[in-house]
């Protein structure tokens, strides 16, 4: 507790003594434009609603654009235009670099009371906004998780087991035994490389090396191997969009996704959650490690100071301990601030059913996903390439070359 009256303290200074006072005759009117729909959108709003009733210097207004995409592509309009589409933008961890590499995002380092602020996240969200060291921030975590395994608990024991494995080499084997015991398939493989990342960087591999796509070296190829053997013998499927209702039917025994999906497989598993659902680590190779996903806050360039501030007050408010409990406790995302994991009410969350243990366990093994804004552009020809790999049975090792070669061009060379 007293670690984090301390964090309180400096935070609670720094925003009033280091900070200028928004002085004006009436509120700075702020737009945050986000990309999370659905109950997730509906939470944003709240939450929006509930600072706007908290104080009287700042009125933040909402903006839906459809998706994570969505903002980025807005943005990027925005500047086209020459004026910017937001005052403060929810940007995906692996969509901010691109606009901070084209100079388009405000240094938030520079903001009054950032250090008090950003000493206060786990590690992990540091990298994650600073990947180059520099001192340089860009983006603050708002919205993060990282991947887990659900696994339906009646289908595994058929087979004789309790759990899935804890390492991918062991899957092969799990899987069939569970295929062959339950006539599904054992597990749905995402193309979408999110989970791919957290397997090979587990293997010692990256996923860019030496500005281009590393997918063509051994760490990596030995994961997409394992994945297509599992796949082609039908003890696998590729994930698609009815996964989530195909895993609480049990038509499917596991499915990789966000900690912060829990709430949602919940409300479609009904009366059979507590007796279907069970929660594992991400699978590894040699070591866990798992990749930090979600979203950030990021200021672009180009409003009015006094929108610069007001944006800045807002994200600051979020991140105190209490409102980063409130969000939590609504949407299922992992804590970023140290202080928020200390509080007593936290704790006593994780407790429940509804709590984040998996998720928070991880936490020491995460990595931020590629910070290099050529990536962000090769991901749709990753997903391209796995599928067409996994679901028209192209050989791996030409598809993936290819993959390396023809995305080349989008990465900036050392």
């Amino acid at each position: 507790m007293k670690r984090l009256n301390r964090w309180i303290t400096a935070l609670g200074l720094a925003a009033t003594l280091g900070a200028p006072a928004l002085a004006q005759s009436k509120p700075v009117e702020i737009t945050l434009m986000y990309g999370l729909g659905g109950r997730l959108g509906e939470i944003i709003r709240a939450t929006i609603d509930r600072y706007n009733k908290s104080q009287t210097e700042v009125v933040v207004r909402g903006e839906f654009a459809d998706s994570y995409e969505g903002v980025l592509q807005k943005a990027l309009a925005g500047i086209a235009a020459g004026q910017p589409a937001a005052d403060l933008l929810q940007l995906e961890v692996a969509l901010w670099p691109r606009l901070a590499a084209a100079g388009q995002l405000t240094d938030l380092a520079t903001l009054p009371g950032f250090k008090a602020m950003y000493d206060g996240f786990w590690p992990v969200f540091r990298r994650q906004t600073d990947p180059d060291g520099d001192g340089k921030v860009y983006a603050v975590p708002w919205n993060n998780s990282n991947p887990v395994t659900y696994y339906n608990p009646q289908l595994l024991k058929k087979a004789g087991f309790e759990a899935p494995p804890k390492r991918w080499t062991e899957y092969r084997e799990f899987a069939r035994k569970v295929k062959e015991a339950t006539g599904v398939p054992a597990l749905a493989i995402p193309s979408f490389p999110w989970v791919l990342e957290g397997a090979v960087f587990s293997n010692d591999g990256e996923m860019v090396r030496g500005g281009r796509l590393a997918l063509n070296e051994p760490a990596a190829l030995e994961v997409i191997n394992t994945w297509t053997q599992m796949i082609r013998d039908g003890s696998a499927v590729v994930e698609n969009a009815n996964t989530t209702q195909d895993f609480v039917a049990g038509k499917v025994a596991i499915t990789f996704q966000s900690v912060a999906s829990r709430p949602g497989i919940k409300a479609l598993a009904g009366d059979k959650f507590k007796s279907n659902v069970r929660v594992a680590n991400l699978p590894y190779f040699k070591k866990p490690v798992v990749p930090v996903g979600g979203a950030t806050l990021a200021i672009p360039k180009g409003i009015p100071q006094d929108h610069v501030l007001a944006a800045w007050k807002f994200i600051q408010w979020l991140n105190t301990p209490e409102q980063q409990l409130a969000w939590i406790k609504e949407t299922n995302y992992v804590p970023v601030t140290r202080a928020t994991n200390d509080l007593r009410a936290f704790q006593s969350y994780l407790l429940t059913e509804q709590g984040l243990g998996q998720g928070m366990l991880q936490l020491p093994t995460a990595r931020p996903r590629p910070a290099d804004p050529g990536y962000v552009q090769a991901i749709q020809e990753i997903r391209k390439t796995l599928e067409d790999i996994w679901l028209n049975n192209r050989p791996v090792e030409p598809a993936i070359n290819d993959l390396v070669n023809r995305t080349q061009a989008l990465f900036k060379q050392p």
